[in-house]
């Protein structure tokens, strides 16, 4: 059987863990595929040819953007050289809709097949870019149900699988609410995986973690670390006395299962830690121009992807200036509350029905198959 080549650009950590189980079911289906481009640790580990990892391309709010441009614009420009040179037989694009859509427009003259994994949130602000995706992707494949209607409204090709974090974690399940017991009170502390969100966020974080300790409402509080960022990143910000607080490094579905009640940093965390039932006080903040230009685009009133999910608030939203240390410890003490601490967890178990079924990766592997083999 000839070999095939597949462009993949997955430039974040969670695109790299969840295009990695496709790849994984689309090797066992279809060994002679070779895959190139932009992923992080796991897609490496599966053998693919990283030109960049998706550490150098971690770039949060406007600002970030405009001070790299000059390597956002030499990674494009590799892309593009690599992909007429090489001819590829697929291009996968996995969310990151800034690049990943100029990309797609640069791809999309040299007629090879473009699917788009995991779709930005157009549905939440830029729908603009539904005429982008349109014009320049063959095939959209989708996580939740309501995204597949959206782009059906727009007569684009979508299909939906289902979320990939299903699989990850349905086995860990545990089978009853955990409860609290007042004197042994674990907190998560959960900044997010790139090195600008961890920079912004965990020293309020740690800040909340050390009052409520003070105030006897937690005993200890862990930070989850990311394997990518430096360890002095976190460490940098504790000082002698907060032996109540370890940094740790191990998979979500160990740690959730152990907390109480977590600080969160928007993004897919947040589904993660609503699956699991975790009670979450969201965080975020970015420069105050990205906030602007947000405030001005967005469409809907939430922005944490458990709340979306949702189509209902089961998640406290702190963004921006409302991320103080004061309402921090206010809302997560409320959340200490034993009874009411039960009571979140069972609103959150609308996010298990919101899921669907496992196998989400598999029939996305078909579907890129199938546009693979037609094309």
């Amino acid at each position: 059987m000839a070999q095939k080549k597949i462009l993949l650009i997955a430039a974040e950590v969670s695109g790299d863990a969840h295009a990695a189980e496709v790849v994984r079911f689309l090797k066992q289906k279809q060994p002679n595929l070779n895959f190139f481009g932009i992923g992080g640790d796991e897609l490496a580990g599966l053998g693919m040819e990283l030109f960049y990892h998706v550490s150098q391309m971690a770039f949060m709010g406007i600002g970030e953007v405009i001070k790299h441009l000059p390597f956002i614009r030499k990674v494009h420009n590799r892309l593009v050289e690599w992909a007429k040179t090489e001819k590829p037989d697929c291009i996968i694009l996995v969310d990151y809709p800034g690049f990943n859509l100029k990309l797609a427009k640069s791809l999309h003259k040299l007629s090879i097949p473009i699917v788009y994994y995991i779709s930005p949130q157009l549905w939440a602000w830029n729908t603009g870019r539904v005429k982008k995706i349109k014009k320049y992707v063959d095939q959209m494949i989708v996580l939740f149900p309501f995204e597949e209607k959206f782009y059906h409204r727009h007569d684009i090709p979508a299909k939906h699988v289902g979320h990939p974090l299903v699989d990850h974690h349905r086995q860990y399940l545990p089978a009853t609410h955990k409860k609290i017991k007042k004197d042994a009170v674990k907190m998560g502390l959960l900044p997010g995986s790139r090195k600008q969100e961890v920079s912004a966020l965990l020293e309020r974080m740690i800040d909340t973690a050390r009052v409520l300790h003070k105030n006897k409402i937690i005993r200890e509080a862990e930070i989850v670390k990311v394997g990518h960022l430096d360890q002095s990143l976190y460490s940098d910000l504790l000082k002698e006395t907060d032996d109540f607080i370890t940094i740790v490094q191990k998979p979500l579905n160990t740690c959730l299962l152990e907390y109480d009640a977590v600080l969160v940093a928007s993004g897919t965390a947040t589904l993660e830690c609503g699956y699991y039932g975790v009670p979450m006080l969201i965080v975020y903040q970015v420069s105050p121009l990205t906030y602007f230009l947000g405030k001005l685009l967005v469409k809907i009133k939430n922005i944490g992807l458990v709340n979306i999910v949702a189509e209902r608030e089961v998640a406290k939203e702190l963004i921006q200036d409302d991320f103080t240390v004061e309402t921090a410890v206010s809302e997560m003490g409320k959340l200490l509350e034993p009874e009411n601490n039960l009571k979140v967890r069972e609103n959150l178990m609308v996010i298990r029905e919101k899921l669907g079924k496992p196998g989400a990766s598999e029939r996305a592997a078909e579907i890129v198959l199938e546009v693979l083999n037609n094309k």
